[in-house]
């Protein structure tokens, strides 16, 4: 079982998606940036064309939905 960030990292690979991998403090109090990029500290957060997509579930469904338009 993978973690939610695994498995959106690995739906990205799979839809062929470059991304970039930013690892972050396991202590969500020692999150600023991903706070100043979604105003929450949870991860896994995705940001594509200046809008950050911070659920897990709604990044798969954006992901799908890119694919889609493809």
């Amino acid at each position: 079982m993978l973690c939610r960030c695994g498995t959106v990292a690995r739906r990205l690979r799979k839809a062929g998606i470059e991304f970039d991998q930013v690892r972050v403090p396991m202590r969500k109090r020692d999150r600023p940036e991903v706070e100043a990029l979604s105003d929450q500290r949870w991860v896994p957060v995705l940001v594509h064309d200046d809008q950050a997509i911070s659920d897990s579930h709604r990044i798969l469904e954006y992901v799908d939905w890119v694919e889609e338009d493809s």
